[in-house]
Formats: C-alpha cells, structure tokens, sequence
C-alpha cells in the first residue's frame, strides 16, 4: 500500500499563495511541475487545508478551474471540500449550492456533455442534501431529470432526504411493476434499517405481492395520502419503523 502524504509545509505555502493570486494560470504551472507523489499531495492540501479557508467566490472560481484541469484527479477532492467548509465554516448546502459559482460549474458540466462528473456529484452530494427541494434542485441543475436517471443514483443513496425523493421517483413509475419490484429487492440487498423501512412502505404503498417477506408498515390509506405530499410525516413514518 502506498503511504500517502496528507501535507508537506512547502507545498502548503506555495500553494496558499497561488490559490490567492487574481491570476491562476500560475497555479496550474505550478501543479503541472510537480511529481506524481507531491502531485497527490498539493490534492490533499487543496482539498483539506486551502479550499475549505478562502472566500466563497474563490472557492468556486477555484472549484471550476480544478474541474476543467483535470477532474478526474480532482473532482473527488472538490467535493470532499464542498462538506468540510460546510462543517469548518457552518455554511449549509443549500448556500453553497446556491451560490452562482455552482451555476457556473452546472452550466459548464451540462454544456461540455460531462455525464459521468455529473453523476459523481449527485453520488456524493445527495445523500447531503438537508432538504428534498435542495435534491431536487441539484438533480434539475445538472440536467438529471427522468425518473429512471434519478433512480440510479437514489437507490444508491443514503439518507431520509435521499430516501424521500426516492419514494417520489417511484410514485412517477408506479405502472411499472417489475422495475418497482427489482427496486425493492435492491433495497432488501443493501440490508440497512432504512432501506428494509422504505421496502416495507413501497410494498404496502404500491400493493407489491410480489416482493416476499414479513414486513411491520401498517397504515390507512389516508396516511399513505399524506406521505405524499408532506416530508415530515415521511420522517416519522419512517423514524417510527426503526
């Protein structure tokens, strides 16, 4: 296993000065010079020590000059940043989100056909998100907006935001009972509290015989009305199941 190097006090420096130059083409050189080992390690620092400290406004003309260098080295990277200045800095992610840097960043990833960094984005960030219109917000941003693309990426999900747009998914592929039924044997795979709660729901909701075993969900049929159409009864249908 190789043992990587988190921080080097000399990369640090460097790279601080750089990352608050109006000019970041000096930036890029200075990366492009570095060897594989230190290379990885500016990513660190970049990502645990710089991006978390600058301004906002930076930190998404910094975010968009990464990205388009090379995501594949720094996506991953960016967004880890993305939730540690929510933690440092106490800025939720709806502000960050809604903040015209990411539109940039959106604008960019949609117009240059970016699928797969899209993808990696809503992987990372919905299970984040503090309430279903900031997924759904994210979700229509970066242009993700079937219900079979949606669904990629929330049954790999976690979280009650998460499983709640997952639940409003499904209700728009209510006729398609075999992907509904495969839906819920993926759940069932996946073996956490949550996802047995949300397959007890989705079999009692949409009258899934198919899906087999005991499941403990017993509600009217006007409690399954105001599932619907409220995120917090959703929550306490489902905080009442654990």
């Amino acid at each position: 296993m190789v043992n990587e190097q988190h921080y080097n006090p000399v990369i640090y420096k460097r790279l601080l000065a750089l990352c608050q130059q109006t000019d970041s083409s000096e930036l890029l050189i200075y990366l492009d010079a570095l060897s594989h080992a230190n290379f990885r390690t500016a990513g660190y620092i970049l990502g645990e020590r710089i991006l978390p400290q600058v301004s906002m406004d930076r930190f998404w003309s910094l975010f968009y000059l990464l990205l388009d260098y090379h995501s594949k080295a720094f996506l991953v990277t960016l967004l880890k940043s993305v939730l540690v200045r929510r933690q440092l800095n106490q800025e939720s992610l709806d502000m960050l989100l809604h903040h015209p840097g990411f539109l940039v960043v959106s604008n960019y990833l949609n117009s240059n056909g970016r699928s797969l960094d899209k993808k990696k984005i809503l992987q990372k960030l919905i299970p984040e998100v503090e309430t279903p219109a900031l997924g759904e917000f994210l979700f229509e941003r970066l242009h993700v907006t079937t219900a079979e693309a949606r669904l990629e990426v929330l049954l790999r999900s976690s979280g009650l935001c998460a499983a709640y747009l997952l639940f409003q998914t499904l209700r728009e592929l209510e006729h398609e009972r075999t992907l509904l039924v495969r839906c819920c044997v993926f759940l069932m795979k996946k073996g956490d509290s949550l996802s047995f709660n949300l397959v007890s729901l989705f079999k009692l909701y949409f009258d899934l015989t198919e899906v087999k075993g005991c499941f403990s969900l017993r509600l009217n049929p006007y409690e399954l009305g105001r599932m619907e159409s409220s995120y917090e009864v959703f929550v306490k249908v489902m905080s009442d199941l654990t």
